[in-house]
Order: structure tokens, then C-alpha cells, then sequence
């Protein structure tokens, strides 16, 4: 499970943005809009995205990057003080469009102090799962899907789509438990991989399965 982890590790590495002062609040107001709306921040949450595993993986020169408005905070902005922002997290996602393909990409941005702001990939697509859930959900997924391959060095998580999410919270549970459907590539093919969150007293149970394999080159 160790090396499945390994394959389908979700940061390829954290970018720390240096900002040449502190990051401030306007006014000292708790707010992110400032920090999204600077323009170095931006870069770097693109610079991110194109650094996902599925993104260089799928190689193409012509495709396009951009920030939708879409933004999931993990965790609000601290602050100092003197009005320095000292921390926080959140996710942003980017439209990457090119070569006949259509992607969703997700950056996590979290503030390292008052002047460093880190930036790295997540997984792609729909998921509902935050990053440490991904982290141990690419575990579970890619055991599912039979991963890692014997003498095969490709493997990554190309999508995430979440489905549907159920009404009612289990008795002892923290929440609804939701359903998504992971797509792994390998050498063997494609591997739709159902995964099951149920929020629960220790954290979240993670259940993988069934699976479904649809070989390179089928229709």
C-alpha cells in the first residue's frame, strides 16, 4: 500500500511564493480577496496546475490555464497584531483546455508565514475529499485497482467525480457519507474505481470498490 501511495501521490512538490512584504488584510479585514487577487499569487496557483500528475502525463503545448472563481477554504485566515496574515489554506481550481480535452484542476494555497505563501497540486476533477483525505484515498484506490503494476512506471489518478451524497447521517456518524468514482491510468489501462466517504467518530472511513478495468485501446 506503501508504494501504491507513492504512485499516486498528489503534490509533485510545494511552491513557496516569497511576497515581497507581509501579506496584509485591506484594512485589516479577514477577507481573501486581496490575497487571490494578487497577481503573483495567481501565477503561482497556475504555475501549480500545470504541474499535476495528469497535466504531464497528457502533455499539450496549446492548452490553456485559467482560474475559475471557484474557491474552498480549508482553513480562514489568521492574522497578527500588526494586520499580517500568518495563516490559512484553501483551494482553488483551474480550467486547463487544450487537445481536444477539458480538465478541472485543483491547487491547494496555504499562507507558511507572514511572508511565504506555499502552493501544490491536488487531485483533479469533482472530488469532494479534502487533501489529506486524497492523500489516503489514492492509497486505497490504487490497491483496488491492482496498483502499482509489476514493471510498469505509469500510474496516476487522472479524474475524480463525486456523485451523489446521502441524506441521512449514519447513527454515530459526523455527516452524510458521499460517493465518487476515481479514474486511474496504467499500463493495463483504465480503472474506474468506486470510492465511499462516511464521516464517522475516528475521521473518515474510506471504502474502495468495485472497480472496473477498460483496456487501452477499447471502444
Amino acid at each position: 500500500m506503501k508504494a501504491a501511495g507513492k504512485l499516486f501521490a498528489a503534490a509533485l512538490g510545494i511552491f513557496v511564493l516569497q511576497m515581497p512584504g507581509a501579506l496584509t488584510l485591506a484594512q485589516g479585514q479577514p477577507s481573501l480577496n486581496g490575497v487571490l487577487a494578487d497577481p503573483g499569487e495567481r501565477a503561482h496557483v497556475l504555475d501549480a496546475a500545470r504541474r499535476a500528475t495528469v497535466v504531464i502525463n497528457n502533455p499539450c503545448a496549446s492548452a490553456t490555464f485559467d482560474l475559475t472563481d471557484v474557491v474552498v477554504v480549508y482553513r480562514p485566515l489568521t492574522v497578527d497584531a500588526t494586520g499580517a496574515i500568518t495563516g490559512g489554506a484553501w483551494k482553488q481550481v483551474v480550467r486547463e483546455e487544450g487537445c481536444g480535452s477539458i480538465r478541472t484542476l485543483n491547487v491547494l494555497a496555504y499562507v507558511q508565514g507572514p511572508k511565504s505563501l506555499a502552493t501544490t497540486p491536488l487531485l483533479p476533477g469533482t472530488t469532494h475529499a479534502d487533501p489529506q483525505l486524497q492523500k489516503d484515498g489514492a492509497r486505497y484506490a490504487g490497491t483496488a485497482a491492482g496498483l502499482p503494476e509489476k514493471n510498469c512506471g505509469i500510474g496516476y489518478i487522472a479524474d475524480t467525480e463525486f456523485l451523489r451524497r446521502d441524506e441521512a447521517t449514519p447513527s454515530g456518524g459526523k455527516g452524510p457519507p458521499w460517493t465518487e468514482l476515481w479514474t486511474l491510468v496504467s499500463c493495463s489501462g483504465t480503472t474506474q474505481v468506486s470510492m465511499h466517504f462516511v464521516p464517522d467518530n475516528t475521521g473518515t472511513t474510506i471504502g474502495a470498490g468495485p472497480m472496473k478495468l477498460i483496456p487501452h485501446g477499447s471502444k
